[in-house]
This record gives C-alpha cells, sequence and structure tokens, in this order.
C-alpha cells in the first residue's frame, strides 16, 4: 500500500491523506478500485484522529482506496473555506484517477458530524 500527505490549497494545515492499494500480479483482474473521500467530525472547531484513519482503514481492507480530508476548522465562517477544500480534494482524487487506479465512477464520500455535514453538502452542491 501507498500512503501518503499532500497540502490541499495554501493552507499547511488542509492536507489530503491517501492510502492506495498497489497493483498486484496476484490480483491482475483488478485495475481499478472504488474509492472513499473521508471527512472527518470536529464541529468545524477540530478534525478528530478517531474518525480518520481508522475510517479509511475500515475501507481498505474492504479493497477500497481511502483519503482523508483535514480541512479548513476553527476559523470564522469555516464552512465555505472547509467546502472549498472538499472540492479541491476530490479535483486531486479525479485528476489522479489514472496513476493511483481509482474508479471514477465509484467514489463516495462519508463523514462524522461536521464532516457528515461537509460530505452532504459536497454530494448536492459540490461541483
Amino acid at each position: 500500500m501507498i500512503t501518503k500527505t499532500m497540502q490541499i490549497g495554501s493552507d499547511p494545515q488542509v492536507t489530503l491523506t491517501a492510502y492506495i492499494h498497489e497493483p498486484s500480479a496476484e490480483l491482475s483482474n483488478i485495475d481499478k478500485r472504488p474509492a472513499v473521500l473521508v471527512f472527518p467530525g470536529g464541529g468545524y472547531r477540530v478534525c478528530s484522529d478517531r474518525e480518520g484513519e481508522p475510517v479509511a482503514l475500515g475501507y481498505v481492507a474492504e479493497g477500497y482506496h481511502a483519503f482523508i480530508l483535514r480541512y479548513t476548522v476553527g476559523k470564522k465562517d469555516v464552512f465555505r473555506q472547509a467546502f472549498k477544500d472538499a472540492e479541491a480534494a476530490m479535483e486531486t482524487i479525479i485528476s489522479h484517477a489514472g496513476d493511483w487506479h481509482v474508479d471514477t465512477e465509484k467514489i463516495a464520500v462519508t463523514g462524522f458530524s461536521a464532516g457528515g455535514h461537509l460530505a452532504a453538502a459536497l454530494g448536492t452542491m459540490g461541483r
């Protein structure tokens, strides 16, 4: 598995961590995998660690590529920027889909508390 963390935008606190299955000769029938983008909760004040990596690794164990977005938190009117972070994270996943073997027709989002709100907003209002 490849694990990498990359900055999204100009804020060094906003990161996308990727857990990507490497291609395997034993699984030659799997060219692309579904993916999930995880938004931890935390009331837009923090991104909860317990709602990030443990959730992502559960999806990885089921064969998904998983991504965790640590979005903008703690600022006044933070939702607008967090939503932009979420769109940028999705665009990053889609733009690297070929390299990461992501099936762009099978990308899910999930979140908890504020992250659930962000996931619902991305699914209904996102580009």
